[in-house]
């Protein structure tokens, strides 16, 4: 009998001790994240700014499909981006914001006073439409994709392209 109004005994202060952690957890963190002296919080915006270059319109992809040659692709899109000419690909770029990082970062002096600093930065979305064209100079694929912020361009272009 003792044993088991012990055992109750410990499962309350187990529930106890869960509740403890669970109301301390948010303001644990935020003064970990203040000790810290550099905080950065992104926020999602939609994709109404261009940063770079210029967008392709969906009436310009739909002109592709019609397998143009490479003169009356530079007539309608202008001078592309980048020529891979062993390859024959064409490529248009342009970024986007797909949101903003707000961020600061803040340290204190050997005097005991405190210094810091903060701003706002535009988070770009890579876009890229990519033509390849074959040996008689008309379109023989297209495609408008986004290269991952991780991979760079030439790695992104390689991996498009055809063997």
């Amino acid at each position: 009998m003792l044993s088991i109004s012990y055992y109750r005994c410990n499962s309350m202060t187990i529930q106890a001790y869960q509740m403890n952690i669970r109301i301390l957890a948010i303001p644990t963190l935020c003064v970990l994240l203040l000790l810290t002296s550099c905080i950065m919080i992104p926020i999602p915006t939609p994709e109404s700014k261009i940063l770079a270059g210029k967008p392709v319109t969906d009436e310009q992809l739909d002109f592709l499909n019609l397998n143009p040659t490479k003169q009356e692709v530079m007539e309608r899109l202008g001078n592309p981006s980048f020529i891979w000419e062993d390859k024959r690909i064409f490529t248009y770029n342009w970024d986007m914001r797909q949101g903003i990082l707000i961020w600061a970062v803040g340290a204190m002096t050997a005097s005991g006073g405190a210094a810091g600093g903060g701003g706002v930065e535009d988070i770009p979305k890579h876009y890229l439409l990519l033509i390849q064209f074959d040996e008689q100079e008309q379109v023989m694929r297209w495609e408008r994709a986004t290269r991952p912020l991780y991979q760079t361009y030439i790695d992104f272009l390689q991996d498009w392209a055809l063997p």
